[in-house]
């Protein structure tokens, strides 16, 4: 084994090992973007449900109490369904984002292995 050859080695032993880290600390971030996420969901789902509350003890009678609810339970409904995309949305972006410097890395040893092939 020529010095170069090590030299070569120890480099690309590097690059991965920076590679981890990166993807480490994308990973975490993207964790911290997420669990915010989750927080203002929570925030949000509190202020409605006091919202609702307030709007329920209004009804004057069971058949406006059950148009009031009714109305509450689709908004509800829309709105989970709308954050739920949006975190998945969010979930899948950090995925992709934090594991692309270990894909470039895996892309790499492939090259090296074509080329030695």
């Amino acid at each position: 084994m020529t010095n170069q050859n090590f030299d070569q080695i120890v480099s690309f032993g590097k690059e991965n090992v920076e590679a981890v880290i990166k993807s480490s600390t994308l990973a975490v971030k993207g964790l911290e973007e997420l669990t915010k996420a989750y927080t203002s969901l929570a925030n949000q789902s509190i202020e409605q449900t006091q919202a609702a509350v307030k709007a329920l003890t209004t009804a004057k009678n069971p058949t406006e109490f059950q148009s009031i609810y009714s109305n509450l339970a689709k908004a509800n409904i829309e709105a989970f369904v709308a954050e739920g995309r949006k975190l998945q949305e969010l979930a899948n972006s950090i995925l992709t984002s934090s594991v692309a410097p270990i894909s470039a890395r895996v892309q790499a040893v492939s090259t090296l292995f074509k080329i030695a092939a």
